[in-house]
């Protein structure tokens, strides 16, 4: 079975390795992608067109979303944004749908003073953000609008970022930055479930900026190029900032590592591009436990894990931020690393000025 979706997904992500049996399964489910592609498509006009209204906050929004499923570098970026703009003495707050938390209607991660969650409750974004920013207010509900109203309410707050806000369309944006891979920025090119694409393609265009990450940046900028949608495009990579040991509380060298056996778990949107980062690296990855995206860490995936530390005797397990918060105080009989990893964006400066430009 975790063959059948490892496969699935490589067909829905238009993936030259996907397998025939998955790529007619997805051509089964294409009515179904049909249908929702009619229904995004009519809902955005709506909206575009005032029959249903969208919300404007009294301080300027910026939303960092996908118009694909899975991981594009989102958390990242949102990191990048928020040095930007403490960096500009401004204040801001973060809204998100909070994936992953116990309590979907309204939850205060962090306060703005250093009093935070954990996750679970919390998604394990929201609290990796609040323990890297303690400073700034971070708010997840279904309910954006009420976030935001809240958050600026209750806090001295100058911008909101909006994560994953290209399709809430209720709550209006100052700045939209709409991020790809680049190695399939459309996947197949359908629409969910018969791809990864949560609407049309040709709704990209609504976006005040493209930014493509991931590897073969080159060839997704070539595909939103080729579209000609008069929206500036930006390229970004992730890159290792450093890698934490938190049963010492501290960082340790790559080079420490790099002759060692390591294995590596993660539960994130894009598993690929933790493998890809790694072996650029030079970590000697001795297997990758894939488990699904915000990935709840019970007493099942622990034994699971546990288990693999005990069949391949590694000196060392690596995970990535987003898993290790939702660790917590958990002790292996090995050493846990964390990838510590940053955004690196080319003509960064260009892309900062465009934003200012919008939310002053």
């Amino acid at each position: 079975m975790n063959d059948f979706r490892i496969n699935l997904l490589n067909a829905l992500s238009g993936k030259n390795n996907a397998r025939f049996l998955e790529k007619m399964f997805t051509l089964i489910l294409f009515p179904f992608g049909f249908v929702h592609f009619l229904l995004m498509f009519i809902r955005r006009y709506l909206f575009k067109r005032n029959f249903f209204k969208s919300t404007s906050l009294s301080v300027p929004v910026i939303s960092i979303g996908n118009i694909s499923l899975g991981g594009t570098g989102k958390t990242p970026v949102l990191i990048w944004l928020l040095r930007k703009l403490l960096e500009e003495n401004l204040n801001p707050a973060v809204i998100s749908r909070g994936y992953g938390s116990s309590n979907s209607n309204f939850t205060l991660v962090s306060d703005g003073k250093g009093n935070t969650l954990t996750s679970p409750p919390a998604s394990d974004e929201s609290v990796m953000l609040s323990r890297l920013f303690p400073e700034i207010p971070i708010i997840t509900g279904t309910n954006r609008i009420l976030s935001g109203e809240k958050v600026i309410s209750d806090f001295n707050v100058d911008v909101v970022l909006i994560d994953d806000g290209f399709q809430y369309l209720k709550l209006k944006r100052n700045f939209d930055l709409l991020l790809f891979h680049g190695k399939n920025p459309f996947g197949n090119g359908r629409v969910f479930p018969s791809g990864i694409l949560r609407e049309p393609k040709s709704h990209s265009k609504y976006a005040d900026a493209f930014l493509v990450t991931g590897e073969d940046k080159e060839q997704g900028m070539g595909k939103l190029t080729y579209l000609n949608f008069p929206v500036p495009i930006f390229k970004g990579e992730l890159i290792v900032e450093n890698i934490f040991y938190p049963q010492k509380q501290s960082y340790i060298s790559l080079k420490d590592i790099k002759s060692s056996r390591v294995l590596a778990f993660s539960g994130i949107g894009n598993p690929d591009s933790f493998d890809n980062i790694l072996e650029k690296e030079g970590i000697s990855i001795i297997e990758h436990l894939k488990f699904p995206d915000h990935v709840n860490y019970n007493k099942r995936y622990i034994e699971k894990i546990s288990r693999k530390i005990q069949e391949l005797n590694p000196d060392y397990m690596i995970t990535t931020e987003k898993d290790a918060v939702k660790l917590n105080d958990l002790e292996f009989r090995i050493p846990l690393l964390v990838l510590c990893v940053k955004m690196k964006i080319d003509n960064s400066d260009a892309l900062w000025k465009l934003i200012l430009k919008n939310i002053r």
